[in-house]
């Protein structure tokens, strides 16, 4: 009866832990922001515009835009504004 349980118990541990990659997220690799919040989300664009080659030293939320704070070649900082969502450049 036990051999019997213990069977039957682990069958289904076994069927809900193959049944698991089912529950998966499917887009994953989608750039979904929702649940990034104040400091977070400036910190992940800070990572992102510095995978560009954008030597940012801190961002912020501006309108809709990102304001971002630059280092440039020769030492000074300059403000400059990107597309939130594709961080291309934004002429004013």
């Amino acid at each position: 009866m036990i051999k019997t349980f213990t069977l039957a118990l682990t069958t289904a541990a076994l069927v809900a832990g193959a049944a698991l990659p089912a529950f998966a997220d499917t887009n994953a690799n989608e750039t979904d922001k929702s649940y990034l919040t104040g400091e977070v989300a400036n910190d992940y664009t800070l990572v992102r515009l510095q995978e560009k080659g954008i030597n940012a030293s801190s961002v912020e939320d501006w309108n809709g835009r990102v304001l971002a704070f630059v280092t440039k070649d020769d030492g000074t900082q300059a403000m400059q504004l990107f597309d939130a969502d594709t961080l291309a450049p934004v002429a004013l």
